[in-house]
């Protein structure tokens, strides 16, 4: 009777799910990715970019201008704040455009509160 739970034990051991990855990017990480910025243009004037970036709306225009980036570097991809379903879509066209990059949690607003990047104006 015994020897039933523990092979019930070591079954369910087994299945346990590991924790993922930390989903945030660490500075180290980003820093050697060019960042795709998919915020709009006046987002971009008012918060400003950041050195490693180049801006692409996520737009109609979006999956096409993806096609004319070097498919020999790291690219994150970015928003304002983060949001997950733009991120993922991002990624997923970006993948398709045969990219290597990957989608960056929290956004403009992690990378330069937390992550302290520093954003640049264009009128400095």
């Amino acid at each position: 009777m015994f020897d039933f739970f523990k092979k019930n034990q070591k079954t369910q051991e087994s299945e346990m799910v590991k924790p993922k990855k930390d989903p945030f990017p660490d500075y180290d990480e980003v820093k050697e990715m060019t960042i795709i910025d998919i915020r709009d243009p006046e987002d971009v004037e008012y918060y400003g970019r950041l050195p490693n970036s180049i801006n692409i709306p996520f737009d109609e225009y979006f999956a096409s201008k993806l096609m004319m980036l070097d498919k020999n570097k790291k690219y994150g991809i970015m928003d304002l704040r983060g949001i997950i379903s733009d991120l993922e879509e991002a990624e997923r066209l970006a993948k398709a455009a045969g990219l290597d990059a990957k989608a960056l949690r929290g956004g403009f607003f992690y990378l330069t509160e937390v992550l302290n990047f520093k954003p640049i104006k264009e009128d400095e």
